[in-house]
C-alpha cells in the first residue's frame, strides 16, 4: 500500500467517512439505490451535481451546532456549551465539496423540493458523481 493511499484512508477514518465510487450506485428500470437507501425515478425531475461553497458548508455547520446544543440546552443546561463546541468541530469534521443532488416532485402545496443524495470531498469522487449524473439524466 503506498503512503498517499494509506494517508487518505487514516484521513477518511478521522473525518467518519468512506470514498464514493461507482459501486454505490444501482440505476434500475424504476428506482436508484445509493448504498442502502433507494429513490423512485418517477417522483424525481432531474439530478445534479453541483460544488458546495463556503457558504453552504457554515451554514450547514452552524444548523447544526445550534440545533444540537439548543437541544441539550433544554434538557442538561450544564452541558449545553461543551455541546456547541463539540457539534462545531464534528460538522467541521464532515466538510464537504460535491454533492449529487435530485429534484423531487411536490406531492402537496410545497412544491418540489432538492434533497442531497450523497456528498463527496475529492477530484475522483467529483468525476464519479459526474458520471452518475449523466447515466441518471440518459435514465429519467
Amino acid at each position: 500500500m503506498s503512503k498517499i493511499t494509506h494517508s487518505n484512508k487514516l484521513v477518511d477514518l478521522f473525518r467518519f467517512r468512506r470514498t464514493v465510487s461507482e459501486q454505490d450506485f444501482m440505476l434500475t428500470s424504476n428506482e436508484l439505490v445509493v448504498k442502502s437507501d433507494a429513490y423512485k425515478l418517477s417522483k424525481i425531475k432531474r439530478f445534479e451535481v453541483r460544488r458546495l461553497g463556503i457558504k453552504e458548508n457554515i451554514v450547514r455547520v452552524l444548523s447544526l451546532a445550534l440545533v444540537l446544543s439548543a437541544a441539550t440546552w433544554a434538557f442538561v443546561p450544564q452541558f449545553g456549551l461543551y455541546t456547541l463546541a463539540l457539534t462545531l468541530v464534528m460538522a467541521f469534521v464532515t466538510w464537504r465539496k460535491y454533492e449529487l443532488r435530485a429534484e423531487f416532485k411536490g406531492t402537496d402545496e410545497t412544491g418540489d423540493h432538492w434533497v442531497s443524495i450523497v456528498r463527496g470531498c475529492d477530484k475522483q469522487e467529483y468525476q464519479v458523481l459526474k458520471q452518475v449524473e449523466e447515466k441518471l439524466q440518459a435514465a429519467i
